[in-house]
């Protein structure tokens, strides 16, 4: 810090503040900076008509951030039901897990909530020193345990957290192809399955579908459904409801199209696992403001779902739109 000759009015207020404050008394310090925080902005211009008649659209809102700089590039996001609210975790491309509270403001928004920002971390406890590393690009979990599994594109792996400020474990998976740079995994959930055993089924932005057993760490690939259009790739895999004998089988899979000239197109697709197999049942949505949208998940509601959909935008200011829609299937 550079210091130099102070101006009359700066010593004459200095004076001034230190009597105040003596004749005051003591005060308690405060933080230079509060806790990070997140507010939900409503956008307008959404979707008008989804794809599907049991869909209705809820409302888009753009992610602002103050205090922090890190909520950026997401690119997938589970969702929690709490008595606080839906607690929402999000992974990013530069290796962060963002964790903020979906609380209803009575006024067809949300409150504004309080954003915890934390760095993923390798084997060794240590942040991601490049961005090779760091770029994870879908979440899943377990939902008897609670343990959570990422998905990393660059340096091509699964990864493993019970505690997002721990080390996390590189599951020895074997079987996978070596996918395409930056075409890699990017959609990740887990499969629930007492006959043969939990597993993880992963989508490749390239094209096509793997499952990995969790007690061999043995990965094989699975027939699937070709994407929806021409051009599109998957960004996403989320299971509808694990507590569902019938929806934790069902699995939402959002599909992104890209040309430079008309800009980013998204489909949410419904497929449905059986017998070793995916099948497409529906699409569902076809997402409106358009944006980079790589993330899904799904909430239980009353007599249907609720449907989140959150973005990595592809504007200079970073900020991520999330999308809201009820579902009655």
């Amino acid at each position: 810090m550079r210091i130099g000759r102070k101006p009359l009015v700066a010593l004459v207020s200095g004076g001034i503040f230190c009597l105040l404050s003596a004749m005051v008394g003591h005060t308690e310090p405060r933080p230079y900076l509060e806790s990070p925080t997140v507010a939900f902005r409503p956008l307008t211009g959404g979707d008008v008509r989804p794809l599907n008649p049991k869909v209705r659209y809820v409302g888009a809102y753009e992610l602002v951030a103050t205090g922090t700089s890190g909520l950026v590039g997401l690119s997938d996001i589970q969702v929690f039901p709490t008595a606080d609210g839906v607690q929402a975790e999000a992974v990013s491309d530069f290796g962060a897990v963002a964790r903020f509270t979906l609380k209803a403001d009575g006024k067809g928004g949300y409150l504004d909530s309080l954003l915890e920002i934390d760095p993923l971390r390798g084997t060794d406890g240590k942040t991601f020193d490049n961005k090779s590393l760091a770029d994870s690009e879908d979440l899943a979990y377990d939902p008897v345990t609670g343990r959570r599994f990422v998905s990393f594109e660059g340096v091509q792996r699964v990864m493993t957290y019970t505690d997002w400020r721990g080390a996390g474990e590189t599951l020895p998976l074997s079987g996978l192809a070596l996918f395409p740079s930056n075409f890699g995994m990017e959609g990740l959930t887990y499969l629930p399955d007492a006959k043969t055993g939990d597993a993880l089924l992963i989508g490749v932005e390239a094209g096509g579908f793997w499952r990995c057993e969790l007690a061999s760490n043995a990965c094989a690939p699975v027939n699937g459904p070709a994407a929806p259009g021409f051009l599109y790739m998957l960004t996403s895999l989320a299971v509808v409801d694990y507590a569902d004998p019938v929806r934790r089988h069902e699995i939402l899979a959002l599909y992104r199209y890209f040309d430079p000239l008309t800009g980013p197109r998204n489909i949410l697709r419904l497929l449905k696992y059986e017998n070793g197999a995916l099948t497409a049942i529906t699409d569902l949505v076809r997402p409106k403001p358009y944006d980079n949208y790589e993330g899904v998940a799904a909430q239980k509601t009353g007599d249907g779902y609720r449907l989140y959909l959150i973005s990595d935008s592809l504007k200079e200011n970073g900020r991520s739109k999330l999308l809201v829609y009820d579902w009655t299937p």
